[in-house]
């Protein structure tokens, strides 16, 4: 006769079941990744929507002017030769200011181009952090908040070499940090993002700080474990995988971590290896 637990499945090793949580853990990371690259269209089309914008007022102001100037040829370009060289000079002006904003989106289109690109597990490519980061803060010009309500202090260094890797694991990183720092600051008096990167020793140094109520010292040991969040509610819940996404993505690179915390001044340092690309 049969005992009780018949029919259930059998349960799996220890070893077993820590290899398919790896799995699974590995899997939410490749998920992670591409899923970022998507979610990132955001800013970048909000950075392309101005330079369209100015385009199309450029354009309707040389479409004025270009029947402007046919009718003064029209009339007597001989008695018009000042108003004509004048018209002819602005029309050169407004071409510049095109070719420039056509540059901004061409810049814009690439950089969308490159966030996506080298993704596979195997294909990585050399990397400059400096731009990374740099590129990052610039999307967030996108945020009402980071723009108008956040003071901001940017330092990098400009002689590190480049490394090898995947891009969206640094930029996705680099964004978890400063997502984290300025919702710290949502409801703080002072509000100042500092960024600031070094290179000493072959290690890039990069320490994102912020001025917001600070972690607890119950809540700082894990930090980086997955679900545990300090921010949000019933009305507004939070994932907590944020500092979890930042440690599996970076882990392969050797990573270090480092937080600092008190009331109004807290500290993340990231110190990566920089192992000569190759």
């Amino acid at each position: 006769m049969p005992g009780k637990d018949a029919g259930q499945p059998p349960l799996l090793p220890s070893l077993e079941l820590s290899a398919q949580v790896e799995r699974c853990l590995e899997e939410l990371v490749r998920y992670y990744r591409h899923s970022m690259v998507g979610r990132r269209l955001g800013g970048i089309i909000h950075h392309m929507n101005t330079p369209l914008q100015v385009l199309s007022f450029h354009l309707d102001l040389l479409e004025r002017k270009s029947y402007e100037e046919r009718q003064h040829l029209c009339a007597a370009p001989l008695l018009h030769l000042e108003e004509l060289r004048a018209l002819h000079d602005y029309r050169l002006q407004k071409m510049q200011q095109l070719h420039q904003e056509v540059d901004t989106l061409l810049t814009l289109v690439q950089r969308l181009v490159h966030h996506g690109m080298h993704e596979d597990l195997n294909d990585r490519v050399h990397l400059d952090l400096n731009r990374i980061f740099q590129e990052e803060l610039e999307l967030y010009e996108a945020d009402p908040f980071f723009k108008h309500q956040v003071d901001k202090e940017f330092s990098f260094v400009h002689d590190s070499p480049p490394l090898t890797g995947h891009y969206i694991d640094f930029s996705q990183s680099f964004r978890n940090l400063v997502d984290n720092a300025l919702e710290a600051m949502q409801e703080a008096e002072v509000r100042v993002l500092r960024v600031r990167a070094e290179y000493h020793r072959q290690q890039y140094l990069l320490r994102i700080g912020d001025t917001g109520l600070g972690i607890s010292a119950q809540v700082r040991p894990r930090l980086f474990e997955p679900f545990v969040t300090t921010k949000g509610g019933a009305d507004s819940p939070r994932g907590g995988l944020g500092l979890f996404m930042v440690r599996r993505l970076l882990d392969p690179y050797g990573a270090r971590f480092h937080v600092e915390s008190r009331p109004g001044e807290t500290w993340f340092t990231v110190a990566i290896p920089m192992k000569p690309a190759r």
